[in-house]
């Protein structure tokens, strides 16, 4: 019980150091994923219209970061001495980025009756029509747990930059639809010190619920998916292959 404590005041006391530091991910202040458009299928040839999309796993070729902060610790800690060990490699981080893009981009699809699934490793090759959505991570950073609980307002926020190619894929032949650039934008939301006092930093540090819920990597695979989502949305639409939603 001594050295939880003490942990968690050394913790206090380097939340409060942070605070006149700058965000190691940089300070992110929109809502939504950036999107840069690179380029968008423009030829004369009618495509087919796709069965279903079929998300890629995405492959990692940047700096993989890891959150080290003493928040982060400090979750880690109190989730092993509740049986759940969170694992903090970047193989991991990077596998947990991909499931909860995948996993946003199938229901996001969904809501507009496209159907989607997640690839297989080592599957066979589609043989109907489909668009495949792959892409790289340029880069994932975790950012930093401490500034998000402390103080928010977007510091510690954490980052992803990926990119991302749709294509269409029949006949054995994959045409690019669309390439663009995706950037993950993190809110802006006051931390522990602002709301609550320094009183109940660590309880909340140790759950995660203050100032941390759209600052997180987990909330920017959602973000990223949903913008995924939109451009396919649209690029289907252009070429009548599904409906544009009602707004009765």
């Amino acid at each position: 019980m001594m050295r939880r404590t003490c942990f968690v005041l050394c913790f206090v006391a380097v939340a409060a150091q942070a605070g006149t530091g700058q965000s190691s991910a940089g300070n992110i202040v929109t809502g939504e994923a950036k999107v840069e458009i690179i380029s968008s299928y423009s030829g004369s040839t009618t495509l087919a219209k796709p069965e279903k999309v079929v998300i890629q796993d995405f492959t990692p070729v940047g700096d993989i970061t890891t959150d080290e902060s003493a928040a982060a610790r400090l979750h880690r800690r109190l989730s092993l001495l509740h049986g759940s060990d969170e694992d903090s490699t970047p193989e991991v981080l990077t596998q947990q980025v991909q499931a909860g893009f995948s996993k946003t981009l199938i229901e996001e699809l969904a809501k507009v009756n496209i159907q989607s699934e997640r690839a297989v490793d080592g599957g066979d090759a589609p043989m109907a029509t489909v668009l495949i959505v792959e892409g790289e991570f340029i880069a994932i950073d975790e950012g930093n747990k401490t500034k998000r609980v402390m103080i928010g307002f977007g510091r510690g926020a954490s980052d992803i930059k990926t990119h991302v190619i749709v294509s269409s894929f029949t006949g054995g032949k994959k045409t690019p639809l669309l390439e663009f650039n995706l950037n993950s934008a993190s809110g802006r939301k006051p931390g522990a010190v602002a709301t609550m006092g320094a009183g109940s930093v660590a309880v909340s540090a140790a759950v995660g619920d203050v100032g941390d819920n759209k600052g997180t990597v987990q909330a920017d695979a959602t973000r990223m998916a949903k913008a995924v989502a939109k451009q396919i949305e649209e690029f289907m639409i252009t070429k009548k292959w599904i409906s544009p939603p009602s707004h009765s």
